[in-house]
């Protein structure tokens, strides 16, 4: 009998866990050096940032997140700073603190950021 009820505590801690994760590329397409980027989702109480610094041209830099936030719904944010500019764009969705399995693939060019949405299998 205890073997059975240890594999039914087993299997709902494992039904109750989430293997979903966001795959990130970044594309810098442009002939210049980004200067830093920055990636942000959560809230503003609870939130968690990625920040890369120094994207030479033509570089491309892969990232996967993690959640580990509570109960949260939202969208990913992203600035990227060059050579005095600021770019600004909000991306994707999440809910209740889940990802969806999706690769978002973020493309910078010279005065655009172009934004597609893969779902993973």
């Amino acid at each position: 009998m205890k073997p059975n009820l240890m594999f039914l505590i087993v299997l709902c801690f494992l039904s109750c866990t989430s293997d979903k994760q966001t795959k990130i590329s970044i594309n810098n397409s442009t002939n210049t050096i980004i200067d830093s980027l920055k990636l942000t989702y959560g809230t503003e109480k609870e939130s968690k940032t990625y920040r890369a610094i120094h994207i030479d041209s033509k570089e491309k830099r892969h990232l996967i997140l993690d959640m580990n936030l509570k109960g949260v719904d939202g969208t990913y944010f992203l600035e990227i700073f060059q050579g005095g500019n600021k770019l600004e764009k909000g991306f994707g969705y999440y809910s209740n603190a889940v990802f969806k399995n999706y690769n978002f693939n973020l493309k910078i060019e010279k005065d655009t950021l172009l934004i597609t949405k893969n779902e993973m299998n």
